[in-house]
């Protein structure tokens, strides 16, 4: 039985499933050298700016010696597609400050994470 047959449409909406699933995906990079912190605040607000908020996007993470988080539509109920994934993989391996740049699949923002 799908998702579609159990719930009706108020309840997929609510339990963000089947037409209304949310899909994201994880970011990683490791921070080059020993950066100053105004050189890594630098790096997180262009991130956020350029890459992030300029497509649409929400950003949940941060950065200590690696550079990670996960990244969703801003919009709620919005769709995060592979061309965001590729716009956001484009952007953070141009940037001087990051090495080991992974960008994960799309996936389920809600479920399985257990």
């Amino acid at each position: 039985m799908t998702a579609a047959r159990r719930y009706n449409k108020r309840q997929l909406k609510k339990k963000h499933l089947g037409e209304f699933q949310e899909l994201g995906f994880m970011v990683d990079a490791k921070l080059v050298g020993n950066p100053s912190e105004s050189e890594r605040d630098g790096l997180l607000m262009r991130f956020l700016t350029e890459a992030i908020e300029a497509n649409g996007l929400a950003f949940g993470g941060g950065y200590s010696a690696e550079f990670s988080g996960f990244v969703v539509s801003h919009k709620a109920y919005g769709k995060v597609e592979d061309s965001h994934r590729k716009l956001v993989q484009d952007w953070l391996a141009k940037q001087g400050l990051l090495t080991d740049v992974k960008v994960g699949e799309l996936r389920d923002a809600w479920y399985g994470w257990g």
